[in-house]
């Protein structure tokens, strides 16, 4: 169900309807109304140019995140990778192992049926 929440960036009101809560709404809001306040300190920018500008500091910043999370992604996928590679060595390793202990046992049961 939608929420009717109301906020205010730059002293202007903004009445939402949305699926998320008024405290996330709020808190997207106190992300926008510090960066409108920011892009317009000391200058005499309309509204606009100042929110045009607001807009442009929080894509650069969600751009510059979305590389970092990329670049997570990427390692996590070669830390995957590499732990599947390991998983299927040591497989093969105790493979090995069982394979040889087979084969030492059979050679110790080998001399005794000898001697029968």
């Amino acid at each position: 169900m939608a929420n009717r929440v109301t906020i205010y960036i730059h002293n202007q009101r903004y009445a939402f309807l949305a699926e998320e809560d008024e405290s996330y709404l709020q808190q997207c809001a106190d992300i926008v109304n510090k960066e409108m306040d920011e892009a317009m300190a000391g200058t005499t920018l309309s509204v606009t140019d100042g929110a045009v500008l607001a807009a442009m500091n929080v894509a650069d910043k969600y751009c510059k995140e979305r590389q970092v999370a990329d670049n997570l992604r990427a390692q996590l996928k070669q830390a995957l990778d590499e732990n599947a590679r390991l998983a299927k060595e040591l497989s093969e390793a105790r493979r090995e192992a069982r394979k040889a202990a087979k084969a030492a046992k059979a050679a110790k049961a080998a001399p005794k049926a000898e001697e029968g």
